[in-house]
């Protein structure tokens, strides 16, 4: 066997093994913020309640105007981390994560490209996304069947749409986007709610409420690159 064809094994044989290690970097920082998040929590509803007992046993120690203040305080650092930071930090683990999938599937197609000596490769082919070209690659030079990719790479595509949502629109989609609507409400459940809002105009938010949302992703993506090793397709 030659060294190239040696190398080549190797790197097919290990191929998923070592996109787990890159992705339980992701896995590793999403659960110690997690868990920071978690445990302010815990701290301050643990506060509120030691700071009520008080004011239980001596009601009359406490000025109404006093109590109000702590009260008010207190639920807003409650609602400043559950709302503001929670959400922040998984619409950012979104985006991180997709990021990733865009560049790997790139790096594979290229490296399908160079190893089969293809005519064609990324550059030459035309889509609306980076995602789009790849799948036109993988179907035509891999001759992927883009169906047993199943469910993994339907799941990569809803996560698209969920992550163009946020950085393109702020995690936002208007009542009269009904195909976008529909797209993301069906993709939401067991992952994410649209709290729907009225101000002028009716519109939905994305809010990531499942914390688990994040390693169902990473699972889908090892999912996708395992069954792309079947047609030869590896980093």
């Amino acid at each position: 066997m030659s060294r190239v064809n040696a190398l080549s094994n190797f790197r097919k044989d290990n191929n998923i093994f070592f996109l787990d290690l890159e992705l339980q970097t992701f896995r590793n920082y999403a659960k110690f913020v997690e868990d920071h998040f978690d445990n302010s929590l815990t701290n301050h509803e643990k506060e509120y309640s030691e700071i009520m007992a008080k004011i239980e046993a001596e009601p009359k120690k406490y000025a109404d105007e006093y109590l109000n203040h702590l009260q008010d305080t207190l639920v807003e650092k409650v609602i400043e981390i559950d709302r503001d930071f929670v959400q922040s930090f998984r619409a950012s683990m979104i985006t991180q994560l997709f990021s990733f999938i865009e560049r790997t599937i790139q790096d594979v197609c290229n490296s399908y490209c160079l190893m089969h000596d293809k005519e064609f490769g990324l550059d030459d082919l035309r889509g609306n996304s980076e995602f789009e070209k790849a799948k036109l690659f993988l179907t035509r030079a891999a001759k992927v069947d883009i169906k047993k990719l199943e469910p993994h790479w339907s799941y990569i595509n809803n996560l698209r749409r969920v992550r163009n949502c946020i950085v393109h629109n702020n995690s936002t989609v208007f009542g009269d986007e009904i195909s976008k609507y529909k797209t993301l409400k069906s993709f939401s459940k067991g992952r994410y709610i649209l709290l729907e809002k009225d101000r002028d105009i009716v519109y939905y938010h994305l809010v990531f409420d499942k914390k688990n949302f994040i390693n169902e992703i990473i699972e889908n993506i090892l999912g996708l690159f395992e069954k792309l090793e079947k047609y030869d397709v590896y980093l």
